[in-house]
């Protein structure tokens, strides 16, 4: 972790004018703190630990005001400048790529400053808030780009230039984007992505349809003998399978002829008893089967569970907020998405890296939460010894840690360095374990 942190440091001294030598501080305890476990910007009060300290840039704990202060001053321009150079293209260059992009929502309390409104699913109204765009690769598991707007700014205002950012950055073989259903509120927002699909011949998009009551009678008025049966595993084990039937249909758009209809595969899941038959209809540009396709679009359930993590491991609602508190006018304050967009993206950023240090433990460690790996491995107490050439952090032995052996002989063989302490290279430790005595 403290390699790549020192990798988006040297890009971010490139990016940012560090006019009060607040940035090394400031970026490595925004990057560091979600990884220990500092939920609110606050607990930096609190915080007494020297090797945090020496770990963002200091011999002593950064302080709250330092670090807000760096994160409220962030120009938009700058932050997309590292943005761009720090987004991990690689996981999808002349690949396959299976990407899925959606929208997390911030909410915000504020009742002095008037920004826009969204929908809150986890309070299931529209409220005062702010989103994050993402762009998650299915086949990696890893964020590619984010983008900070305002709330009443949704998905199918930004699908098409977000598909475009990875079709020209990433340049993957072939492009298969997924999206909810907040990208194709409108039919125009639908064709806008069909017409990008039929520019670009490396592109399919599939779209989950809103459900409208014209549109669902429709589709509810196919004839049975379209529909093919599959029985899928039920929820639990020994539990019953589920029956979901599956039908080929076109959609024609608004204001379109016939032959300009979007194919639509329609899934209707069987509920047992008195329960309504569930509808999940899909639009897409593939022609593929459509079992393979419901199955591939099922797979954007990870980029959800991601923003689980981000929410409850790694404290993404905690992000400072993009309206300006210094504006004139509170009812129309300024929008700076640099803060927001910045913390943002650094979550994203430490996601990846805990995702990819997770994959390099031997075991079953892939695919381990943030608040799995802290608690076994993250914060664990030692003791720090300094000499003139060497940071040597010597954990104290704890059950498991052999796990870590293969981790840290490729740490210290990377010999990384802190220039903020005279350049010495830091040496991680574990303790061995007691041998036995032999007799009695």
């Amino acid at each position: 972790m403290l390699g790549k942190a020192l990798d988006w440091l040297a890009v971010a001294q490139d990016c940012f004018t560090d006019d009060y030598g607040t940035l090394t501080r400031g970026l490595l305890t925004s990057a560091f703190a979600p990884i220990v476990g500092l939920e609110r910007l606050w607990h930096l009060d609190d915080m007494e630990d020297l090797g945090f300290a020496l770990l963002t840039g200091g011999r002593r704990c950064p302080s709250r005001q330092g670090i807000g202060g760096w994160r409220r001053h962030l120009p938009w321009y700058e932050v997309d400048a590292f943005c761009r150079r720090t987004c991990p293209w690689h996981l999808v260059r002349g690949d396959d790529a299976l990407v899925s992009f959606d929208e997390h929502t911030i909410p915000r309390w504020t009742k002095k400053f008037r920004i826009g409104k969204g929908y809150v699913t986890t309070r299931n109204k529209y409220m005062r808030c702010e989103k994050l765009f993402y762009s998650y690769s299915i086949n990696a598991g890893r964020f590619l780009a984010v983008r900070a707007a305002p709330g009443d700014c949704g998905l199918a205002d930004l699908a098409v230039p977000l598909v475009r950012q990875i079709l020209d950055s990433g340049r993957p073989r072939t492009l298969h984007a997924l999206f909810d259903a907040g990208a194709g509120k409108a039919d125009a927002h639908v064709r806008a992505l069909w017409n990008l699909a039929g520019e670009e011949s490396r592109l399919d998009v599939t779209l989950r349809a809103c459900r409208y009551p014209h549109r669902l009678r429709q589709w509810k008025q196919l004839p049975s003998g379209l529909f093919v049966s599959i029985a899928e595993p039920g929820v639990c084990i020994d539990a019953p399978p589920k029956e979901i039937r599956l039908a080929e249909t076109t959609t024609v758009l608004k204001g379109e002829s016939a032959d300009q209809g979007v194919r639509t595969l329609v899934c209707r899941e069987i509920a047992p008893g008195p329960k309504k038959d569930r509808w999940h209809p899909l639009y897409t540009t593939s022609a593929g089967f459509p079992e393979d396709l419901l199955t591939v679009f099922r797979t954007r359930q990870h980029e959800e569970q991601a923003f689980r993590v981000g929410v409850y491991d790694a404290f993404l609602d905690a992000a400072p907020c993009a309206y300006d508190k210094e504006s004139p006018d509170r009812k129309r304050p300024r929008f700076h998405r640099g803060p927001l967009q910045m913390i943002g993206w650094l979550i994203a950023l430490v996601y990846n890296a805990v995702g990819d240090f997770a994959s390099a433990l031997p075991g079953d460690f892939a695919g381990c939460h943030v608040r799995t790996l802290r608690r076994r491995f993250f914060d664990r107490p030692g003791t720090l010894y300094q000499t003139p050439e060497a940071l040597i952090v010597h954990l104290d032995r704890f059950g498991g840690q052999d796990t870590l052996a293969p981790v840290v002989d490729a740490f210290n063989a990377a010999r990384h360095r802190l220039p903020w302490l005279e350049n010495r290279q830091v040496v991680i430790s574990l303790t061995p374990p007691t041998q036995s005595r032999a007799g009695p």
